[in-house]
């Protein structure tokens, strides 16, 4: 068997090989890994805070939908008082203009029938002499 010794530039590509190795994990590798990491950090404190940031939208988004529900709510309520309201001071007004035209039609009533009376009685008055006239005028003589 043939014995085989390794020469001297084996040895010097071995030694030339670690400390290439130990050179880029030192110059190059390290960096690398440690910006990953941090990359990878940074990302994950994103995800984080989106993951936050998105419950508390969520959140305010359903308090805005809470309070927009109520404000329709009391909105209608407050409809509703002012359309009872309305209602109450129509019929106020409508009783009112009624009793007014009641009153002015009572009055038209009182007034005719005073006239009547200032008429009758007018007519009364006038009735004799009208009678007498009438009565002369058909005998065709005087009746005083």
């Amino acid at each position: 068997m043939v014995k085989v010794i390794p020469d001297i530039s084996l040895i010097i590509q071995v030694v030339n090989f670690l400390f290439l190795m130990i050179a880029l994990n030192l110059v190059l590798y390290r960096p690398i890994r440690r910006i990953m990491k941090e990359r990878k950090e940074r990302f994950a404190a994103f995800e984080s805070d989106i993951t936050s940031l998105t419950g508390r939208v969520d959140d305010r988004l359903r308090q805005f939908e809470q309070q927009l529900v109520e404000a329709r709510r009391e909105g209608l309520g407050k409809k509703d008082d002012l359309k009872a309201a309305g209602l109450t001071e129509e019929k106020g007004l409508l009783s009112a203009a009624s009793a007014s035209a009641e009153a002015q039609v009572q009055k038209a009533r009182d007034q005719v029938k005073a006239d009547m009376e200032s008429a009758r009685t007018a007519l009364s008055a006038d009735i004799q002499v009208f009678s007498r006239d009438l009565a002369q005028k058909v005998l065709g003589r005087s009746l005083s």
